[in-house]
């Protein structure tokens, strides 16, 4: 079996890892952003993974067929969301992103505003990455 991309970055500068790993996963989570925004549920669909565990800030746990369902109901209506600071590691063949953004809008009618948390696990699924796990939680 071939080595994965990331076993061929082994040993070199850890730095340089990350930027190498930020640039394969950063298109990924711009295009979630955007998504998220827009309630765009086919976009959406193509980036989470099926058997997608997300831990939203209430302590929920949601499936990929819940996350698209609210985003179909247009449950999560988002006026802002702005990426302070992210992240991104390789844990085997996958990567781990771990975001701190500002985030503005309603849930189901009620408003909320504040700095959110969001941990990823984004999985390789042919030539894409799909988001396979995540935590939310708000933070300020």
């Amino acid at each position: 079996m071939a080595p994965c991309f990331f076993e061929m970055m082994w040993g070199r500068d850890m730095d340089a890892v990350r930027d190498t790993v930020r640039a394969v996963i950063e298109p990924y989570e711009a295009a979630l952003r955007a998504a998220m925004l827009t309630n765009d549920a086919e976009v959406l669909d193509t980036l989470l993974d099926d058997d997608l565990i997300f831990t939203v800030p209430s302590g929920v746990i949601i499936s990929k067929n819940d996350d698209l369902s609210a985003h179909r109901a247009k449950l999560l209506h988002l006026d802002a969301l702005d990426i302070q600071e992210m992240r991104a590691d390789a844990i085997g063949e996958l990567i781990l992103t771990t975001t701190r953004a500002m985030l503005a809008g309603r849930f189901d009618g009620t408003a909320f505003s504040g700095t959110f948390a969001y941990t990823r696990l984004w999985r390789r699924s042919g030539s894409s990455w799909r988001v396979v796990a995540g935590y939310a939680s708000q933070i300020g």
